[in-house]
């Protein structure tokens, strides 16, 4: 039966997406979410092309009938291939919303190069589990990631409407790379000893992660300008919330002056490499993040002080109502992990001693 704006109105909420058809090639795609979009869609060589006609209300029943029956009587333009989607996905969802893209980009690249040219109209479930599984065979964590980037992308494609379904939907990380367990890895005392003798480049960044708690690109993109005093402001995060870090005598002999920059810039690919394959060590920039969390704990401090000393999203209740900052309680927990740092590191790892220089190691008098 032909639709009226009338059973249009009164069409009931769905828990999926579904299509009711309007004849003549118009469908009326009504989302879960209760918006409605107007799609032609026509049949070539056995697989569907579709082009999305706009949204309803703003397009009308009979608007959107106008413009099918123009498709009709004309041939519906090639569907857009994978290589185009990604990088339309890329540019409109991705660029604006974050500050860091490099990850994401190298999987749009992947498949761009890999299945680029195929037409959506022609991609296939086997053909895109294929190109993740050999993948997975080199990195396994990285097609997970992959797999998780194309199906978002593909979802677009689907919202959009050029596309009837995600060729991906169902699939999971168990039949890529494998399901994967979240790292638990903390670093021991000798480790930190380790770090605080390290006289490489590289050591005052990763002393001042495990100090503050930061994220590596957080600490990287502090400038001189971000601190006051004894409080580094980081204006950008990975959450896109501002943070603060209180600064201890420690965390300071950290920081330099390199063009404006508290810490010389290093790539976080050189600092993992290195890591690994010259100080032949088993821990990553992010385990110090997790080891200055754990260690907190360790010292007694409060899970909501932890949480808000790593910036994280508080969660439930917490979350809604409680919007106090705790500045006195963060700054007792960087001092107390400051001075417990101290004790570790000194000879004979106990023991405050004065007089450190930049690596923490005793200064000759």
């Amino acid at each position: 039966m032909k639709l009226t704006e009338t059973q249009i109105r009164k069409l009931p909420p769905v828990e999926k997406d579904t299509l009711v058809n309007d004849g003549g090639g118009l469908h009326l795609r009504c989302y879960a979410s209760g918006r409605k979009t107007w799609l032609y869609r026509t049949r070539k060589g056995g697989a569907w092309k579709t082009q999305n006609l706009g949204e309803w209300p703003a397009v009308s029943l009979a608007a959107a009938r106008a413009k099918a029956a123009t498709l009709n009587t004309t041939t519906l333009p090639d569907s857009m291939s994978f290589g185009e989607l990604l990088q339309d996905w890329f540019e409109r969802r991705i660029e604006p919303r974050y500050k860091r893209t490099n990850n994401i980009e190298v999987y749009v690249n992947r498949g761009r190069e890999w299945l680029g040219n195929v037409k959506l109209t022609q991609l296939t479930t086997p053909a895109l589990v294929a190109k993740l599984q050999e993948y997975a065979g080199v990195a396994p964590v990285a097609a997970n990631r992959c797999l998780s980037n194309w199906k978002l992308a593909l979802d677009y494609g689907v919202e959009i409407g050029v596309l009837h379904a995600n060729p991906l939907a169902r699939t999971t990380s168990r039949v890529i790379g494998g399901e994967e367990k979240s790292r638990e890895r903390t670093l021991s005392d000798e480790e930190l000893r380790w770090l605080w003798a390290d006289t490489h480049d590289h050591g005052p960044l990763l002393r001042a992660l495990l100090l503050s708690g930061c994220r590596i690109s957080e600490m990287q993109a502090a400038r001189i300008e971000h601190l006051d005093g004894d409080t580094l402001h980081i204006p950008e995060t990975k959450n896109t919330r501002p943070h603060w870090v209180y600064v201890t005598p420690l965390l300071r002999r950290q920081f330099g002056d390199f063009d404006g920059y508290l810490i010389a810039q290093r790539s976080e690919t050189a600092v993992q490499a290195r890591l690994r394959n010259t100080a032949k060590q088993t821990w990553t920039p992010h385990d110090l993040r997790r080891t200055f969390g754990t260690r907190l704990a360790g010292l007694g401090i409060a899970p909501h002080v932890i949480e808000k000393c790593l910036n994280h999203t508080m969660q439930g209740v917490m979350a809604i109502y409680n919007r106090h900052d705790y500045a006195t309680e963060r700054i007792e927990a960087a001092k107390a992990w400051s001075a417990e740092v101290e004790r570790i590191t000194a000879p004979g790892g106990s023991g405050n001693e004065a007089g450190k220089d930049g690596a923490g190691t005793p200064t000759k008098p």
